[in-house]
């Protein structure tokens, strides 16, 4: 947001900039007129809505980047309640249950497994590649 906004402050700068430089012509010596400041040049108004589309695209992944880790965060709960059951219940681990479920806000750096290589859903991350870990729950 605050780069969006650095973004459009350069981009008005970089107007006003050309404008007094054209200014500096043969024509246009005497003075900038008064509505010159504020009008700006069709490429400049095609820079701002393209800075307002990256900026409006920056905050929808953020907000959904957050509500990805929110899922996960239920989904991790709903697991360990499960693994817990399973274990009171003296029944065996399920493998789709050993693997945590880490938060992707937490993480989005990390790389995710896909669904192919035995995960649940695209937001799992494979902590362990053996899978024979041992998964205490307190």
């Amino acid at each position: 947001m605050v780069l969006a906004a650095g973004q459009l402050q350069e981009l008005d700068l970089r107007a006003i900039r050309q404008q007094v430089k054209s200014s500096k012509t043969k024509r246009a010596r005497g003075r900038l007129q008064c509505g010159e400041a504020r009008s700006s040049p069709p490429h400049q108004k095609l820079a701002t809505a393209e800075a307002r589309k990256l900026s409006q695209a920056a905050k929808r992944a953020q907000k959904q980047l957050c509500r990805a880790g929110i899922e996960a965060r239920k989904q991790e709960r709903l697991r360990k309640k499960s693994v817990a059951h399973l274990t009171q219940s003296g029944f065996p681990i399920p493998p789709e249950l050993q693997d945590p479920i880490t938060d992707p806000e937490a993480d989005s750096g990390s790389e995710y497994e896909s669904a192919s290589e035995g995960g649940r859903g695209s937001g799992r991350w494979s902590g362990s590649e053996s899978g024979n870990e041992e998964v205490i729950i307190s």
